[in-house]
């Protein structure tokens, strides 16, 4: 490994998150929906219902990042809140019907409006680019992984 591989990947991965938050910026302003939300809504809509707990694992962002975007998310109308089993403490989040499909319109005007150019890349150079995403998260320091970032 050379010398400077650890801060080569980290300045290589600071880009890519500056990318992404320009990207965000950009489904703001072109869709009204911002990168987080979106991710949110799509986990959302792929289930039938879940709890803020295991939409917290699922995008990777912490409970009260999530609060925020849910209820950014139930004021559009996109998601509800809803109570059920024995346990009413619990708050399950369910896409509704105009978050179901607006969710599917956006999956569909992403395909085109990728935040990469998808031409320039094979579906073998896709699936080597999540490969290596998988080897980089997966070699991550398990002391480092385990620090809260909130």
């Amino acid at each position: 490994m050379s010398k400077n591989a650890c801060m080569q990947t980290i300045v290589q991965i600071r880009k890519l998150s500056r990318f992404l938050d320009k990207y965000s910026k950009h489904l703001d302003k072109q869709y009204h929906v911002t990168l987080p939300q979106m991710l949110c809504l799509y986990e959302i809509t792929s289930r039938s219902s879940m709890n803020l707990t295991e939409l917290t694992k699922s995008v990777n962002l912490n409970n009260s990042a999530l609060t925020g975007i849910v209820d950014r998310l139930e004021s559009k109308g996109f998601v509800k809140r809803v109570k059920k089993d024995a346990d009413r403490r619990t708050i399950y989040l369910e896409a509704t019907e105009e978050g179901i499909s607006y969710t599917a319109q956006l999956m569909r005007q992403m395909e085109d409006d990728c935040f990469f150019d998808k031409d320039k890349l094979s579906p073998a150079d896709l699936q080597n680019i999540l490969n290596t995403l998988d080897i980089i998260i997966n070699s991550l320091d398990p002391d480092i992984k385990k620090i809260e970032l909130e």
